[in-house]
């Protein structure tokens, strides 16, 4: 247990994790040596400019670099740069550009949309508005129909009460029309019989009558 925690540790301490990034300053060819000195072995001829490297650790005026394809060496200090090289820099602030100008022009692009969209809303806002207006013209209308159907209900019931009353009073008027026709005919019959009785009666007296003043006439 103790050796593999020892490992780990050591794997964790490796100069390979610490590396910083370098790059191959504005030179054609850097050549990559085993040792940090001019006169050592080299293991490359030449590194190209703006090559990306992992500086593993710097003595003397030397760095000791790991390249991308994981070779190991020594350059001097003088052939890297913390920073990519202008050329390179460059041709990245180009792409940027390019980038920024694309995107500038679909923002542009979307701007436009958004005008017209906004265009769009604005007409149909306006529309909404219009009929807004017209349905409230139309509630306003329904509520004074309502309104004056409620009026009219309550006069309508009004007037049905009153032509109640008036039927009553009708049918009272009628009954003591009924009433009084009825008495009117009786006192007809009446008055008639009255009157066939008195010719009756005269009938029958005015002979007599007329008999005796004859009677004295001759006595006399």
């Amino acid at each position: 247990m103790y050796k593999v925690f020892l490992s780990l540790l050591l794997l964790a301490l490796s100069p390979g994790l610490f590396a910083e990034t370098r790059y191959i300053s504005d030179e054609f060819r850097v050549p990559l040596r085993k040792s940090p000195c001019s006169r050592c072995a080299i293991l490359h001829q030449g590194l190209k400019t703006g090559l990306k490297l992992d500086l593993i650790e710097t003595t003397d005026g030397w760095s000791h670099i790991r390249t991308p394809g994981g070779m190991e060496g020594w350059i001097e200090n003088q052939y890297i740069v913390t920073q990519p090289i202008a050329r390179d820099r460059i041709a990245r602030y180009k792409q940027q550009n390019e980038a920024l100008t694309n995107s500038n022009a679909k923002l542009k692009a979307q701007v436009e949309e958004l005008k017209a969209e906004n265009k769009q809303l604005g007409g149909r806002l306006n529309a909404v508005s219009d009929d807004n207006e017209a349905v409230s013209r139309e509630l306003a209308d329904i509520k004074t129909v309502s309104a004056n159907a409620l009026n009219l209900k309550v006069q309508n019931q009004q007037l049905l009460e009153e032509n109640e009353k008036l039927q009553g009073r009708i049918d009272v008027l009628s009954a003591v029309k009924e009433q009084l026709e009825s008495n009117n005919t009786q006192k007809w019959f009446l008055n008639g019989g009255i009157a066939v009785f008195l010719g009756a009666i005269l009938s029958i007296l005015l002979p007599r009558l007329k008999g005796k003043r004859r009677g004295h006439s001759e006595w006399a």
